[in-house]
């Protein structure tokens, strides 16, 4: 399983990562076919955001219908881990299983080397299994590499 983020978007990511440390940031990424065409920032709600994250079910809301409006949907949902690496937590898997949001991927980045930023993909399951998902940067070259000759 791959999501295509392009490079623009992830910049946009660390960008966001980055500004909000030491607290994490949140947000969603918007698109169609496993690839993010845009990136909607959220504010963390969280009562300890240096710590956890919890975006505004209405902002969420409204960027899901926004996605629809354009024939899009959430594609995946990303935060940053401000001191820790980019793999989700026992309380993120927990929360994507009791909200009901395990159908889109969750993108994490990790701001432990704060110089060299990393984000990871993960497919969580409504059972709690995480599998990783491959980032490509670009959807067409990825097609071109693994189509058989």
């Amino acid at each position: 399983m791959l999501i295509v983020i392009p490079k623009r978007i992830l910049a946009e990511l660390f960008s966001h990562a980055l500004g909000s440390d030491p607290e994490e940031c949140c947000g969603v990424l918007v698109g169609s076919d496993g690839e993010a065409r845009s990136i909607t920032r959220m504010r963390n709600e969280h009562s300890q955001p240096i710590r956890r994250y919890q975006m505004s079910p209405i902002e969420l809301m409204r960027a899901e219908q926004n996605a629809d409006a354009k024939g899009e949907s959430i594609v995946a949902i990303y935060h940053s881990h401000t001191f820790t690496q980019a793999y989700p937590s026992k309380t993120d898997i927990r929360n994507a299983i009791e909200s009901g949001w395990t159908d889109p991927i969750y993108l994490l980045i990790s701001l432990v080397e704060k110089t060299r930023p990393i984000a990871r993909a993960f497919k969580l399951s409504d059972c709690g299994a995480v599998s990783e998902v491959y980032i490509a940067t670009d959807g067409k070259a990825y097609q071109e590499m693994t189509e058989p000759s």
